[in-house]
């Protein structure tokens, strides 16, 4: 008797997706709740469909959005078509705090059910954004900046394994943290141990990559090297560079990126020597794919800032000083320009110092745009 009275007082949220159910849906999607209880709905659009608004007893924006339960509640996720060439998909509400703004957005990844995760530099802290979301939730770090295992410092690039786990170049910190899908705290999985060339030391570690067998390979700017971390292990094996600065074969100066492909090769944004650098499994040298004597018309002058293998045919690669980004063909070794600002009509497109990519399940490319303190969304057509 009493159990019954008490669900009689319960609201009732009813849900609606249009134009239908195959264009998105919400979550969660339906229910009952207590009276003056608050809760979390978010609308998630399927591929090539965008969050539009909210309808019934919410209009807003805002996705996701909170709901207070104070009667029975009906509200309705209105879809649209996802007809783009260029989106923001974070940020681009100028630099800042909340959780729709971005401070200098370093690193992108996306895990295996699509979530975007930003390396949010100045922030201290890695944003998760959901597809069709208009805020950020804060993954890992956001607790000011420190050595602490719930705290970044200037976090750089970050990337994520087949399980959904985050790994961060704790820049600032020289380590790495790992942060289990939905962890509380951060693990440190490479260096912690202060700055220096020790083998269980890095210095302003600010690439990475994570191969599939969870090894972490790192670049890092300081000491001019890559090294490789397998799981567990409380030392790095140098695995390109290390031979001091400079631009020999066996040298690297400040590279801010790396990738490692099925094979185990590393391709490396060598960015103050101008070019990107292809290091074979065991090699104890690179191979230059692309320098600045490559190109022409005053674009000779390059830093390449970030660098991404999509299905082991092609390298998507962000100029930071010359605000392009590059696709290089790896069979074919040839390369071509795919976006440069002057290929942009509108001036709020433009991109200002690019510092990485990655490619989505729709194969649109994704940019993190660190200067506008924005993630954009672009359609880039492969041949």
């Amino acid at each position: 008797m009493d159990e019954d009275k008490k669900e009689s007082t319960r609201y009732r949220l009813k849900t609606e997706v249009w134009p239908s159910d195959h264009n998105g849906k919400i979550i969660p999607s339906q229910g009952n709740y207590d009276p003056f209880t608050t809760k979390t709905i978010y609308a998630r659009p399927e591929p090539g469909w965008i969050f539009d608004r909210w309808e019934g007893a919410i209009n807003s924006l805002d996705n996701p959005i909170a709901i207070s339960f104070y009667d029975n509640l009906a509200i309705r996720a209105v879809f649209k078509r996802d007809t783009f060439k260029v989106r923001t998909i974070a940020g681009g509400n100028g630099k800042g705090t909340e959780l729709d703004q971005l401070y200098y957005p370093t690193g992108i990844a996306l895990d295996p059910s699509g979530d975007l995760y930003v390396s949010d530099m100045y922030n201290h802290r890695i944003q998760k954004w959901k597809p069709g979301a208009t805020v950020g939730i804060t993954a890992a770090g956001g607790n000011g900046f420190g050595n602490g295992q719930t705290q970044l410092e200037e976090p750089g690039k970050i990337d994520i394994d087949s399980q959904g786990n985050l790994y961060i170049a704790d820049t600032g910190n020289n380590r790495v943290q790992k942060w289990e899908y939905g962890g509380l705290t951060g693990t440190t999985v490479a260096g912690g141990n202060g700055f220096g060339k020790g083998l269980n030391q890095l210095h302003n570690p600010f690439g990475i990559a994570v191969d599939k067998f969870g090894a972490v390979y790192i670049s890092e700017l300081s000491n001019h090297r890559v090294t490789k971390w397998n799981p567990g292990a409380l030392e790095g094996e140098i695995v390109a560079g290390g031979n001091g600065e400079g631009n020999s074969a066996n040298q690297l100066a400040i590279p801010m990126g790396v990738a490692v492909n099925k094979s185990g090769d590393l391709y490396i944004a060598d960015t103050y020597n101008h070019r990107i650098q292809l290091w074979k499994k065991g090699s104890t040298e690179g191979i230059t794919l692309i320098s600045a004597r490559d190109f022409k018309n005053g674009y000779e002058t390059n830093y390449f800032s970030g660098i991404s293998i999509v299905n082991e045919s092609y390298l998507y690669i962000t100029d930071y000083h010359e605000k392009r980004i590059i696709q290089y063909h790896i069979d074919s070794d040839t390369f071509e320009v795919i976006l440069t600002n002057d290929s942009l009509i509108n001036d709020k497109d433009k991109l200002s110092q690019p510092y990485q990519t990655a490619v989505d399940v729709m194969g649109d490319l994704i940019i993190a745009d660190a200067k506008n303190n924005r993630v954009q969304k672009r359609k880039i057509k492969n041949e």
